[in-house]
């Protein structure tokens, strides 16, 4: 491959990284990614049989979506911002600036309530992790207040240090086992338990600002103390939560059988002039529940892996691209540890795919897009950089190298 070659395929795959990394980069969120993750995980283990187990088998769905409202609803809902904090000394229900975190709260756990009443276990584990995020956050402090960071003698942001110190310190935190809390109360006025919650957080800013700002102190064993009982609430509180919409939703949760299936449903497939095929699918399993799994496209000479679409939701998106057109005996498959296998055979078509193993059953306007009715730009602007990127390492492998 010539230098311009290599020039090309650099800055190809630079816009590509580039454009992922501006999808994905960190930034100060209440806990962390890796803080709300911990606290939905444990709350998953206070809710009573059915529930917890059901919970716990999805629990790397939960504790993904819990994270979406920072690392994704905010970059696409304009309104996101205001969910995540309540400014108490001057909070006004009727002014979104001042936030509105108590009100998101019982908004999304009305949607999730619906979702539950409908069956739709995906949208149902989407809201309940989003709802779980914004509990999460009412436990955090600088959540609650104007002057969300302050900063210490030496001018660093402390809201980033709250934010990071359940994972700073998580062995010094001792969690609350389910046979210490005993059974979860429901609630009868959620926007009133979350401001009520809010005003707990906002006790404990005196002895924080103390510690970090007029005594100059990295950490102490006070704050050690308040992060733990901070965590704690937080786990409780999720869990409360989640067993108040069961409870409203008068809901039973599924059975899930030994070996799950899964199943291939393809959304589209685009054929490009040289021959390229690329196809963009879904995988979910028998509740309907979007899943990650190996995905592979086989064709009488080749196998071709599937990459996830996208580095942002939704869940179980694929696409495969393919080095030539494709015949009626391909076939894709999914596979994924303690689930049954999907395969699709392609069909007879080379320009459209007949999803055969599909359960009609399961093909819902929610399953299509359960977090809303149109693919996120940044999502198409992610795929467009992904594909050019796969054409052109294609395209220049095949060109003879320089003497």
């Amino acid at each position: 491959m010539g230098a311009l070659g290599l020039r090309l395929v650099a800055m190809i795959l630079g816009t590509l990284f580039v454009s992922i990394a501006a999808l994905t980069s960190p930034q100060a969120f209440a806990w962390s990614v890796e803080g709300h993750q911990l606290i939905t995980t444990h709350a998953v283990e206070l809710l009573p049989a059915p529930w917890r187990q059901f919970f716990g088998y999805y629990d790397w769905f939960l504790t993904e979506a819990a994270s979406y409202p920072d690392t994704y609803y905010r970059s696409t809902d304009s309104n996101e911002g205001p969910r995540h904090y309540v400014d108490l000394e001057i909070w006004n229900p009727n002014d979104r600036s001042t936030g509105t975190l108590p009100q998101s709260v019982e908004e999304f756990a009305l949607k999730m309530q619906t979702a539950l009443e409908a069956k739709d276990w995906n949208s149902a584990f989407l809201f309940a992790g989003r709802v779980a995020h914004y509990v999460e956050d009412d436990t955090q402090p600088y959540h609650t207040t104007v002057n969300y960071n302050p900063t210490n003698k030496m001018g660093v942001g402390l809201h980033s240090v709250l934010d990071s110190s359940i994972i700073a310190h998580i062995s010094e935190i001792n969690i609350l086992q389910a046979s210490e809390i005993g059974a979860l109360t429901p609630i009868d006025n959620l926007t009133a338990f979350v401001l009520n919650m809010a005003y707990d957080s906002h006790s404990f800013l005196p002895a924080i600002n103390r510690t970090l700002i007029d005594e100059g102190l990295d950490w102490s064993p006070e704050l050690t103390r308040i992060i733990e009982n901070r965590t704690n609430t937080a786990i409780i509180a999720v869990a409360r939560v989640w067993q108040t919409v069961i409870t409203r939703a008068n809901a039973f949760a599924p059975e899930i059988r030994a070996g799950n299936q899964l199943f291939i449903i393809t959304e589209n497939v685009t054929q490009s002039d040289n021959g390229l095929t690329l196809i963009r699918l879904r995988v979910i399993d028998s509740l309907g529940i979007r899943t990650y799994a190996n995905v592979t496209l086989t064709t009488d000479k080749s196998i071709f892996r599937g990459q996830v679409a996208n580095a942002i939701p939704p869940i179980g998106e694929y696409i495969v691209v393919a080095e030539t057109g494709l015949h009626p005996n391909d076939h894709l498959t999914a596979q994924r540890e303690g689930y049954s296998s999907a395969t699709l055979t392609i069909g007879n078509t080379a320009a459209h795919i007949t999803s055969l193993t599909e359960p009609s059953s399961l093909v819902t306007s929610s399953l299509l897009n359960p977090i809303g009715s149109d693919v996120p730009a940044i999502t198409i602007v992610a795929l467009v950089v992904m594909f050019c990127g796969i054409l052109a390492l294609v395209v220049l492998r095949r060109v003879p190298m320089d003497n």
